[in-house]
């Protein structure tokens, strides 16, 4: 090859080498790489928790009741949820209205609450809710403390606690332990479990009037009759583990 030939095909071949860096610049890559390509789709079906209440009413009856003998009533569940699914189940006292406020305040309220001016039902009750015989909250004194700084009455941010201290005379008052609004009973139970929620009621021998009708307020046992009856409401709620009851959605 003589010498202008050389020159012509080096000329050529830098300009070939100029076009493709040119390409190549303007494409953003250097070259091609191997690649394979499947496709797919996305969809999405939600799961399910459920709690089914069986064996028992939930419309719980005190009845005959005497003076330190306390009333226990049970209510069966079983869980029923998606399999990877855990549900956490919680005694909850409902104020949304006017009569359900009434009726807790006159159960436990603390003085004036919802308007409410005695206080529930302080000395003269004892409240207490298990799971399976397992104590989530127990009090002797079912009047909220209005001004709460006590450790007499230790209450965890998911209801469970209370006090087991109970008057021992006339003069003696046990902490103010006021039924909290809602109370963690089981929890991270799987789908199929069975138990048994246990509600305890009963008077202590501060009371000594007899055949009083009380529905867990709506009137101190020791005033007159000032309104209506209306049995204190509550609900058996499953939610998801580790999710209040009380949880906002959004």
């Amino acid at each position: 090859m003589n010498k202008g030939t050389a020159l012509r095909l080096g000329g050529f071949v830098a300009a070939v080498g100029t076009s493709a860096a040119l390409i190549a610049a303007a494409s953003g890559t250097t070259g091609a790489y191997f690649s394979d390509t499947h496709s797919g789709t996305m969809q999405a079906t939600s799961g399910h928790l459920l709690l089914t209440i069986s064996g028992s009413s939930t419309a719980l009856d005190f009845t005959d009741l005497m003076p330190g003998v306390n009333q226990q009533k049970n209510i069966s569940y079983t869980t029923d949820s998606s399999p990877n699914a855990r549900e956490d189940i919680w005694l909850v006292f409902p104020v949304t209205t006017s009569v359900q406020q009434l009726a807790y305040a006159e159960f436990t309220g603390a003085k004036g609450e919802f308007g409410y001016a005695d206080g529930g039902l302080g000395r003269y009750g004892h409240f207490a809710v298990a799971n399976n015989g397992n104590v989530a909250f127990t009090s002797y004194n079912l009047a909220n403390d209005p001004s709460p700084s006590s450790s007499d009455c230790p209450v965890d941010a998911n209801g469970r606690g209370g006090s087991n201290q109970q008057a021992t005379s006339p003069t003696d008052t046990p902490p103010y332990c006021g039924v909290p609004k809602a109370i963690l009973l089981a929890s991270n139970l799987p789908t199929g479990t069975n138990g048994t929620i246990n509600v305890t009621f009963g008077l202590t021998g501060r009371q000594t009037q007899q055949n009083q009708t009380e529905v867990l307020g709506p009137v101190p046992w020791t005033n007159p009759v000032k309104y209506a009856p209306s049995p204190v409401q509550f609900n058996i709620v499953a939610t998801q583990s580790g999710v209040r009851p009380d949880a906002a959605n959004f």
